[in-house]
C-alpha cells in the first residue's frame, strides 16, 4: 500500500470526513468535513465539528493496526505496512501502534478536567476538551491505551456530568453549547437548536450508555454489582416491554425525557446494550434471573 497520506472516507447520514494520519502522533485526523444544509442562521455551519483525531476513531485504529500486523505474521495479510513520505519511508504495522500506544495518554489525557480528550488538534482548540462520552469506546476497544487511574476518575466525571437513565448526554451540561432538547422542525432563529442543530450537543444517546456501561464494567470492581446492573437496565427493560417494536429508542432528551424526533427503536442502541449484557453475563450471570 504506497499513499503519501493515507485516506479514509466516513460516510454518515449527516456528513462526509475526510481524514489523514498526523505524522507526529500518528492518530487518524479528519482534515475537513462537509457544511450540513442547516436552515435558520446556521447554513452550511457543522453543528459539532470534530475535526481533530477523535477519541474513539484512534483507539479503533489502533486495534484495526494491530489486526494488521497479526494477519501479516499469519500470513495472510501480505503487507508490511504502508509507505510514507512518498514512498521514502515504510511505516510498519508494528511502529504504528506502537506511535500510537506510546502517544495516547500524553495526547488525550485532560490533568484539569480529570477526563480524556474528545479530540487532539482541533482547528477550535477549545473543542478538544470537551466533556462528550465518547471516550468510554476507547476504554472498551483498547484499554492498554488508558492508564487504569485515568479511567476510574473519568467514569466518576462521566457518571455525575453525562449519565441519564437511559442514554448518555452528549454534551457537559456545564458547556456554554449544552442543549439537551432535540427538535427537528424547530423554525425558529436561535443558531443552537433550529433545525435540530442540537443533535449532538446534549441529547441522550441511548447507544452510549451500553459503552459506558461496559467500561464502568470492566474498570474497577462494584459492591453489590447485581444490584448496581439491574439498576441501572430497569428503565431500559421497561423502554422493551412497552415498545411496540420490542426495541430501544435512538436518544432521549435531557433526564430521559422522550423526544419525538427520535427514531422510535434503533439497532445499535439495542445492539451496544446486548454487547454490554454479553459482558455481564460472563459474570454475573444472575442479573438475568
Amino acid at each position: 500500500i504506497s499513499t503519501s497520506s493515507l485516506l479514509f472516507c466516513i460516510i454518515s447520514t449527516s456528513s462526509l470526513f475526510v481524514c489523514s494520519i498526523s505524522t507526529s502522533s500518528f492518530f487518524v485526523c479528519s482534515i475537513s468535513n462537509s457544511p450540513y444544509l442547516l436552515q435558520l442562521g446556521n447554513r452550511g455551519i457543522p453543528s459539532s465539528p470534530r475535526d481533530g483525531a477523535a477519541i474513539e476513531i484512534v483507539s479503533l485504529s489502533y486495534q484495526l493496526v494491530v489486526w494488521m500486523h497479526q494477519l501479516q505474521k499469519l500470513g495472510v495479510n501480505p503487507y508490511y505496512g504502508i509507505e510514507i513520505d512518498d514512498g521514502d519511508y515504510l511505516l510498519t504495522y508494528a511502529e504504528w501502534a506502537r506511535k500510537i500506544r506510546d502517544s495516547f495518554e500524553e495526547k488525550f489525557w485532560y490533568e484539569a478536567g480529570g477526563f480524556y480528550r474528545d479530540t487532539v488538534s482541533s482547528q477550535i482548540p477549545e473543542n478538544d476538551c470537551k466533556l462528550r462520552p465518547n471516550q468510554t469506546i476507547a476504554m472498551v476497544v483498547a484499554p492498554e491505551l488508558l492508564k487504569a487511574d485515568h479511567v476510574t476518575k473519568a467514569l466518576d466525571i462521566i457518571s455525575r456530568e453525562l449519565e441519564g437513565p437511559l442514554g448518555m448526554a452528549t454534551l457537559a451540561p456545564s458547556d456554554p453549547e449544552y442543549r439537551p432538547f432535540y427538535d427537528n422542525a424547530n423554525g425558529s432563529d436561535d443558531y443552537r437548536t433550529a433545525n435540530g442543530f442540537n443533535y449532538h450537543q446534549g441529547p441522550e444517546w441511548v447507544w452510549c450508555m451500553g459503552y459506558y456501561l461496559r467500561a464502568v464494567h470492566a474498570a474497577k470492581p462494584i459492591p453489590d454489582s447485581e444490584v448496581y446492573f439491574n439498576v441501572k437496565l430497569a428503565p431500559h427493560r421497561k423502554m422493551i416491554s412497552l415498545s411496540p417494536y420490542r426495541g430501544l429508542t435512538e436518544l432521549t432528551n435531557q433526564n430521559g425525557e422522550i423526544c419525538v424526533f427520535s427514531c422510535p427503536t434503533q439497532a445499535w442502541s439495542s445492539g451496544c446494550m446486548l454487547e454490554f449484557l454479553d459482558d455481564l453475563q460472563r459474570t454475573t450471570p444472575r442479573v438475568f434471573e
